[in-house]
């Protein structure tokens, strides 16, 4: 319940010495402070200044527990605590260890991970977007290739960050021109080659006046093709023509006019997927893959959960944020993040909005989608040293229209504000909610009477 508390780490032969190499196993502490207790030998964490790792705090006892490797085998156990050991929200008197577990002793709250020598922790990678060791690494490809002229696709799911990668290799590239995002879900296929490539006064029907374009627009800077397997059929073939030639030709123009543009794509799924089943031109795809960048989810970077959540708190607070209790972080930690970061922002907007004057955040206050979920499952040990192999999909309709619903009630029924804050195209939302035959969008757009 303190954000503030101290934690130490006794170095030890155990310990892992900056010049070594590989992964070794490890608990990452994230709450109420930071800490690491490496799965080397036999581990003590508590508040008593001799254990290996140094907890402070009124909930942990001076010996708490202990966390023992032999060999590939990994296991903590309860040293008769008085407030207990937590594995994955189960209070447990001893459990093996795996990657992904999510550990509570006391107030504290762990999640057992594989660790590099030269982790670079939870930080910002550049201003305003955050994240641990897995976007570190993520986001280093694109600031080696940022200044390079290669395209670049960045695949992930709805959430983990696409936007937040393009707009960090557009800051490291240097370009003088702005970045251009655009959502190609959003575009009516009659006007996404006007709006991509601009057109002439009168070359359609409502053209009163010349269109720019989106590409021109981006000129010596960077366009965003966001959602790009949404692109229509159509345009696919024009755009193949501006990546090979550098030239953009307008609706109704003749003449092609030069144009330098970055461009990167953001999908949820491999392009090669979406080739294969005949939905994206492959000269297309070989012309956008220039260097791919894989976002991980949120469930599989666990230890980023909690460190996101107070950023969140602290900066959408109106005034101090409020204290969190241990067993917030434990949840939040467990549960499996469907729509990954963006539902986590939204989520503390709501709980900001609805609690703003309680002094400490509880378990009580959290949704049952969270709180009334399964434990996560965690890799097998041998999964831990190299991150599992990722199943690119599209995310259901239900978690997709659940993420909707919590955005419409902050915005008080508003499709357009609850889109913007999901990153959701409207034709996408009004599909979601007609097929919720139950769901009244009126019923929150009707002034509150106790407000």
């Amino acid at each position: 319940m303190i954000h503030h508390l101290t934690a130490s780490t006794k170095p030890s032969s155990t310990t892992r010495t900056p010049g070594g190499s590989g992964l070794c196993l490890a608990v990452r502490w994230v709450f109420p402070g930071t800490a690491m207790t490496t799965l080397r030998g036999a581990r003590v964490v508590g508040r008593d200044p001799g254990c290996d790792t140094v907890l402070a705090g009124d909930e942990i006892s001076r010996r708490h527990a202990e966390f023992c490797a032999e060999g590939p085998v990994s296991s903590v156990r309860d040293l008769d605590s008085r407030n207990g050991l937590f594995v994955n929200g189960q209070r447990r008197e001893h459990a093996e260890l795996a990657g992904g577990d999510v550990i509570r002793c006391g107030e504290w709250v762990g999640v057992v991970g594989a660790i590099a020598h030269d982790d670079p922790g939870f930080g910002e990678i550049v201003p305003g977007w955050y994240g641990g060791a897995a976007l570190h690494r993520a986001a280093e490809i694109g600031r080696r290739v940022a200044q390079s002229e290669l395209p670049v696709v960045v695949q992930g799911e709805t959430g983990t960050g696409k936007e937040g990668m393009a707009r960090a290799i557009h800051a490291w590239s240097r370009r003088t021109g702005p970045l251009v995002p655009v959502n190609c879900a959003a575009i009516p296929e009659r006007l996404a080659e006007a709006e991509l490539f601009g057109y002439r006064k009168g070359a359609f029907t409502g053209a009163e006046k010349p269109g720019t374009g989106l590409l021109r627009a981006a000129h010596n800077g960077t366009l965003l093709l966001d959602e790009v397997l949404e692109l229509p059929p159509l345009v696919q073939p024009k755009l193949l023509r501006f990546l090979e030639q550098k030239e953009v030709l307008g609706l109704g123009e003749t003449v092609p006019v030069s144009c330098d543009v970055r461009v990167i794509a953001a999908s949820q799924e491999p392009l090669g997927d979406a080739v294969a089943r005949g939905a994206f031109r492959a000269d297309l795809r070989a012309r956008l893959e220039g260097v791919i960048i894989e976002l991980v989810p949120l469930r599989s970077r666990r230890e980023d959960v909690v460190p996101l959540f107070l950023e969140f708190l602290g900066t959408h607070a109106r005034h101090v944020p409020p204290a969190v209790e241990a067993k917030v972080a434990e949840a939040l930690c467990l549960y499996d993040w469907p729509l990954n970061v963006r539902e986590l922002a939204l989520l503390t907007r709501g709980l900001l909005e609805i609690h703003a004057s309680e002094p400490l955040l509880r378990r009580t206050h959290l949704p049952e989608r969270i709180t009334c979920r399964p434990s996560a499952q965690a890799p097998s040990p041998s999964a831990v040293a190299s991150p599992p192999k990722r199943a690119w999909r599209r995310v259901d309709d239900r978690s997709e229209f659940e993420a909707l619903v919590e955005a419409l009630r902050a915005h008080h029924g508003s499709v357009t504000q609850a889109c913007a804050t999901l990153g959701m195209a409207r034709n996408r939302a009004y599909r979601l909610l007609a097929t919720q035959a139950d769901f009244s969008l009126d019923a929150l757009r009707r002034p509150r009477l106790d407000r």
